[in-house]
């Protein structure tokens, strides 16, 4: 009878964990990622796909606007502004631009007023939930930058917590010159009171910061999610209920159609057997109907 028992606590052991394993998710679309999962920034579909800017008005995350949102320079008198570029060749190995082993496409993120000090520019990553995040980068000088985050759409970029500043001093740089792939950062935190790290069951708006002199070039980009964006679970059994060409949503039959971004809010609904999106944001956004999602890019 106990080893009845044993046999059956071990069962139930692996299926919690075989569960645990299927909640797990690549925050971008499998057609633009690679084998390893990582979201490169080389083409222009993908950066128009993915990229795109904050809410510059209130210097705030724009709820509808992309899952990767650039951040401008906090300089005054001047507020240089973050770009991407495909076509973009960061530094090589050697930390010379275009050097030896230079990668291709990039975000180009200004740089501070002064090494170590926290006014240069950057991007959030507007997550539904986060297992894991790394990020591939290189620059021709050393490596200085802190990460923030808030739980907290409505988060001013100057009231966001900072989870880390460890690769922020001069002892102690995220890397020297060239290409550095950072992984780990979903288990960083500062160590105080009330610190929380980037990983999470719940949304989360991670926001990476130089604070470096010379400019930085983002090359990619791997985001692990225990949820889908919106935390709705996108249904693989008759997601070909829900067709979507040229931006519109069509069904077999008519039923309530309900579209949500990537921050959990409804923005679109209807009951019928067609729903056009041409009215809402450029972006990725959770068509839900009945039982039935499907995750769609609004061009």
């Amino acid at each position: 009878m106990l080893m009845k028992k044993i046999f059956t606590l071990l069962l139930l052991a692996m299926a919690c964990s075989v569960n645990m394993q299927a909640q797990e998710y690549n925050l971008f679309d499998a057609e633009d990622v690679d084998a390893d999962g990582w979201l490169w920034f080389d083409t222009d579909e993908k950066i128009e796909k993915y990229i795109g800017l904050c809410n510059e008005d209130d210097y705030k995350v724009d709820p509808n606007g992309k899952l990767i949102q650039l951040v401008y320079a906090d300089q005054y008198p001047d507020y240089p502004a973050p770009y991407a570029d495909s076509w973009w060749m960061g530094a090589g190995t050697d930390g010379e631009i275009e050097g030896e082993g230079a990668l291709t496409g990039s975000i180009i993120i200004p740089g501070a007023s002064a090494n170590m000090t926290a006014n240069g520019g950057g991007f959030v990553v507007c997550m539904p939930s986060c297992k894991s995040y790394s990020i591939s980068l290189s620059s021709e000088a050393k490596m200085y930058v802190r990460m923030m985050a808030t739980k907290d759409v409505n988060t001013s970029f100057t009231n966001y917590d900072v989870i880390s500043a460890k690769f922020a001093t001069v002892f102690k740089p995220l890397s020297s010159a060239g290409i550095c792939t950072w992984t780990g950062i979903e288990t960083l935190d500062n160590g105080n009171d009330g610190a929380y790290k980037l990983q999470s069951n719940a949304p989360i708006y991670a926001y990476f910061q130089s604070l470096s002199k010379y400019e930085m070039y983002i090359h990619g980009i791997k985001v692990m999610t225990t949820t889908n964006p919106a935390g709705i679970e996108e249904v693989e059994v008759g997601k070909d209920k829900i067709f979507f060409f040229n931006n519109t949503v069509s069904l077999n039959e008519e039923a309530q159609i309900e579209v949500y971004n990537v921050a959990g809010v409804l923005v679109e609904s209807a009951f019928a057997t067609q729903l056009s999106l041409n009215d809402i944001n450029k972006g990725i956004y959770f068509v839900k109907v009945g039982n039935n999602t499907r995750k769609v890019a609004v061009k």
